[in-house]
């Protein structure tokens, strides 16, 4: 008896030292493992089932995405900051730093939402013009270019204010997105991509954990509707919780939606 009260004193004890935040957010990577994808049937290798073979990048870049929003707003940067961020590590994951092996196309259908109704429809559909823009105005960016950081990063911030974000960087802001963007280009998978954001920001290490459990799951769908409707269930349920940053972690999994339906291989 008095081992199973301990046990439940414990228990107890551990619950009441979490967050209400962190409680919520184990939820959420829970209920994303939940509504996994079954792919007990074979996918269509027509579809963007195809994408399974190359779902290591596809996660890859994904992360950086979603994730490049975050650590712009972890650290203390706006909306429109964050956008560059987000774009500018897509850039660097997906081209500087991708994979030699595939030849990559950016799709031209670049809106994944038909409105921008929320600010997490904006986000995505603003990355996905943004990147889609720079590669046509460039098209060397999309044969693993030899750019610099610094120069893309340049590129990136004369698009986002050109399309209306117009929040300037101070030195210090630049200096940190430089830092980051340098860390990215030698990255090869989605752990070392969140890694990368983790190990500067210990207290959101759930968001980027949930970000890592939602691209192990979408990359698995067969199709852009598919991923926009499972993408909304998760929004929904975000949108039920009292205790997380809903706004952050919808613009995340958007980010890294829109990313993944810009991003194709030549098949």
């Amino acid at each position: 008896m008095f081992f199973m009260y301990s046990c439940a004193n414990s228990e107890i004890d551990r619950l009441e030292s979490e967050s209400v935040e962190e409680v919520q957010m184990k939820e959420l990577i829970q209920y994303v493992r939940d509504i996994k994808p079954d792919i007990s049937i074979p996918l269509n290798p027509q579809t963007r089932g195809f994408w399974a073979t190359l779902g290591g990048w596809f996660k890859r870049i994904g992360s950086a995405d979603g994730g490049g929003y975050r650590w712009g707003r972890d650290n203390g940067l706006s909306f429109s900051q964050s956008l560059l961020v987000s774009v500018s590590a897509s850039l660097v994951t997906g081209i500087s730093g991708g994979d030699g092996r595939i030849q990559w196309k950016i799709n031209g259908e670049w809106q994944v939402y038909s409105s921008s109704i929320r600010d997490y429809q904006e986000l995505g559909n603003a990355h996905n013009k943004a990147i889609y823009e720079l590669c046509r105005d460039n098209p060397t960016l999309k044969s693993g270019s030899s750019i610099s950081n610094t120069s893309l990063l340049s590129l990136v911030e004369a698009k986002t204010k050109a399309m209306g974000y117009k929040d300037n960087l101070s030195l210090l802001q630049r200096a940190e997105i430089m830092q980051m963007l340098n860390s990215l280009s030698s990255t090869s998978t989605m752990s070392d991509v969140t890694t990368i954001f983790m190990n500067r920001f210990s207290n959101s290490r759930l968001d980027y954990q949930f970000l890592e459990e939602y691209m192990d799951a979408v990359v698995l769908l067969e199709d852009k509707d598919s991923a926009i409707s499972f993408t909304e269930q998760i929004i929904v349920k975000i949108d039920s919780m009292s205790g997380v940053q809903k706004s952050t972690l919808k613009c995340m999994v958007s980010t890294a939606l829109c990313s993944i339906n810009l991003w194709q291989p030549k098949i």
